[in-house]
């Protein structure tokens, strides 16, 4: 005579793919959240290399933040992300231009970082 009920091979089996099942949603959660970390840091690194590019491009050609050297600079974010360390260098590119080399890091973590070059020229109009 058969009694109701589940045996407990039927038991373990369903343990078992439910134990699968739950690993794989928390997998998929942890690389979600690492994700979204990534992206939260390259917006702030992509915000961080505008303002200072926006900030180069307001003075006027010869300003004296503008001569030709290396500069470096920790910046708190306007927007509480943390602390950035700029780092840039000035140099004469001829016949009125300037390249300027940025780079901005995590002043937390120096390992991820986003750069940039841009040329300004004196004939173009960067002039505030």
């Amino acid at each position: 005579m058969k009694k109701p009920g589940f045996s407990l091979i039927e038991v373990l089996v369903a343990m078992t793919l439910a134990l699968i099942l739950l690993l794989g949603t928390a997998e998929i959660i942890t690389l979600s959240i690492w994700a979204k970390s990534r992206g939260e840091t390259a917006a702030a690194l992509a915000h961080a290399l505008s303002a200072r590019i926006e900030n180069l491009k307001s003075l006027s050609f010869a300003s004296d933040a503008l001569q030709p050297g290396a500069y470096s600079e920790t910046v708190s974010d306007e927007a509480g992300r943390g602390l950035f360390r700029h780092d840039w260098t000035i140099e004469e590119a001829g016949d009125g231009m300037k390249r300027i080399r940025l780079t901005v890091s995590p002043a937390a973590r120096p390992g991820s970082a986003a750069s940039v070059t841009v040329w300004i020229s004196r004939d173009v109009g960067f002039a505030p």
